[in-house]
């Protein structure tokens, strides 16, 4: 899939979910793909730590027997790291607290985007 249009309907999927703060599309090593942030970040060193954690988790839900990871999110005092993951990418939202209530949505909506985009 075209940068453009991957970098479309990433723009819609914040578009859809006021609370997005940045969204990043990186391969299970951590390189990224397509960012898109509404304020200034450090998007390299979030997306090594992203696919560090995708990793562990992965590995967590092999050793428990549950089968792959498909969503690691973890909650801060501020917001929400939001990751959803197929076999070759990772779709990472950054998230405002206020996103509480929707988190359930969210989670879906970002299976859905993730599963549009052809990696």
């Amino acid at each position: 899939m075209s940068q453009s249009k991957t970098e479309k309907i990433l723009a819609e999927l914040m578009d859809k979910i006021p609370e997005i703060e940045g969204v990043i599309l990186l391969d299970k090593n951590g390189n990224i793909s397509v960012q898109q942030t509404i304020t200034q970040m450090n998007t390299s060193a979030i997306a090594k730590s992203a696919a560090a954690m995708i990793a562990s988790a992965r590995e967590l839900n092999k050793t428990i027997a549950k089968g792959d990871a498909n969503v690691t999110y973890v909650e801060g005092d501020n917001g929400y790291a939001v990751m959803a993951n197929s076999d070759k990418a990772i779709l990472l939202t950054i998230i405002s607290k206020d996103a509480a209530q929707s988190l359930g949505l969210i989670i879906r909506d970002l299976k859905m985007t993730l599963s549009k985009i052809k990696m």
